[in-house]
């Protein structure tokens, strides 16, 4: 039985992710120490597939899923990592702020699905595919996503928060005035 090769760093991880992805990644490149990968969102799904089958690179765990979201556009990003090859890849698909849909990948990696339902429920991306894609954090009816830079939450005012009865702090013996603090 013989052993895969070691990839090194990510100059080495870049170089074979790149001849892997010929085609499908629009750019990939080295950057503080991982593997920066962006594509289209229409090969996500497929270029995840590739780099996670891939015996050389070998990108088995999926340790975050999000989304970004930019004044002109929005991003899905999804941090992958080779358990045994110490690497860790950064795939970025750009999305049409408007309407942002991308393909999930939940069926390549199972923690996709959490991560994923999370990014829809607070940034809106939709993801095609997704076999249970709901909120999970926040109230569905109220229709706002609360991450998005255009959002406006409705601000509640809690009563049970009010300090009414409360005595001003005690200052310790020769402490000045708050007032007077700089």
């Amino acid at each position: 039985m013989s052993a895969e090769p070691f990839v090194t760093g990510s100059e080495e991880a870049a170089g074979l992710a790149e001849e892997l992805l010929a085609g499908l990644a629009a750019e990939v490149y080295p950057d503080a120490g991982r593997v920066v990968i962006v594509l289209q969102p229409g090969r996500l799904h497929e270029a995840a597939l590739k780099l996670r089958d891939d015996k050389q690179l070998s990108f088995k765990y999926l340790s975050f899923a999000g989304g970004v979201d930019h004044k002109d556009r929005m991003e899905a990003i999804y941090i992958l990592r080779s358990v045994n090859h110490s690497v860790v890849a950064e795939l970025r698909a750009p999305l049409d702020r408007s309407l942002p849909v991308a393909p999930t990948v939940s069926d390549v990696w199972s923690t996709a699905g959490w991560h994923e339902r999370e990014t829809f429920d607070l940034l809106g991306i939709e993801y095609e595919g997704h076999p249970d894609l709901r909120r999970i954090l926040t109230d569905a009816a109220d229709g706002v996503h609360p991450l998005r830079k255009d959002s406006r939450p409705q601000r509640v005012k809690r009563e049970e928060w009010r300090f009414e009865g409360i005595g001003a702090p005690r200052r310790l013996p020769g402490e000045e005035e708050r007032i007077n603090r700089s």
